[in-house]
């Protein structure tokens, strides 16, 4: 009798078993199947930082050549400016040289009229 309730309490656990084996297995699958979506969209994720990463390098160059043009620009602007600095500084010597003969003009036109 002892063997007929061995054999009987082995075969509802070995169902049970299988039953969670075959539980595990579906979830395993629903598992494989969530893993495949994440590496699907990983990568999607890194296409899109790559495309990122090519433009960010593309405004940098970009950047980079801007700031080589004002930096032209900039200096274009200091040769001009001291050009008129040069040129306002020649005008204020001519401009008082033309006061001074002036003055001497009036001086000296004064004095031969009396």
């Amino acid at each position: 009798m002892d063997k007929h309730l061995d054999g009987a309490m082995t075969k509802p656990t070995l169902e049970t078993v299988l039953e969670r084996i075959n539980i595990v297995g579906d979830g395993l699958g629903s598992l494989r199947d969530e893993v495949a979506v994440l590496h699907r969209e990983l990568g999607e994720l890194r296409n899109e930082v790559g495309g990122l990463r090519d433009e960010v390098n593309t405004l940098r160059n970009e950047f980079g050549a801007l700031r080589n043009e004002f930096q032209l620009f900039r200096g274009e602007i200091e040769i001009r400016l001291d050009r008129i600095e040069s040129m306002t500084n020649q005008t204020r010597a001519e401009m008082l040289t033309l006061r001074a003969d002036f003055r001497e003009f009036r001086a000296t036109g004064k004095e031969s009229l009396t």
